[in-house]
């Protein structure tokens, strides 16, 4: 495989072309990992400061009662979405439902052990642990075979 690299002179120009053979599983992790790159959510720190949150710097996504929030390692946004919608948008970044109210990427993971009754814990980059549910186990398990 070979790579370019071309230097322009504004941010409007700079793009990246994959050009393949086939779009395989590899291509398609290229080709999100620069979408994620530029893509963002709004979230709030507060009820009025506004603030746009990389989707590459957040572990995971949260919900406590009607409010949604997403982590970042220093952060913590309010998100004025509902789960399933978030859910759905951010499956090309690598995020997965572990339970009934979180959601975690998968690029964040530091590992992931066992816990009582078929329940996992995953340690994320920031040291948090989130539990997966046994529900969402066997997907979550499913989905880190398949991008290995």
């Amino acid at each position: 495989m070979k790579v370019k690299i071309r230097n322009v002179l504004s941010k409007q120009e700079e793009q990246v072309v994959i050009e393949c053979v086939e779009m395989t599983s590899e291509f398609e992790d290229i080709k999100n990992y620069c979408l994620a790159k530029g893509a963002f959510l709004t979230g709030y720190t507060n009820a009025s400061s506004r603030q746009q949150v990389c989707i590459k710097d957040i572990l995971y996504v949260e919900a406590v009662g009607e409010k949604i929030f997403a982590y970042t390692k220093e952060d913590v946004f309010e998100i004025k979405r509902r789960l399933y919608e978030l859910e759905a948008e951010l499956v090309p970044y690598k995020f997965i439902r572990c339970s009934k109210s979180f959601l975690i990427c998968l690029l964040k993971v530091e590992s992931i052990r066992p816990a009582m009754n078929g329940r996992y814990l995953a340690r994320m980059d920031n040291g948090e642990e989130v539990i997966i549910s046994r529900k969402y186990a066997k997907n979550v398990k499913k989905t880190i075979m398949e991008e290995l």
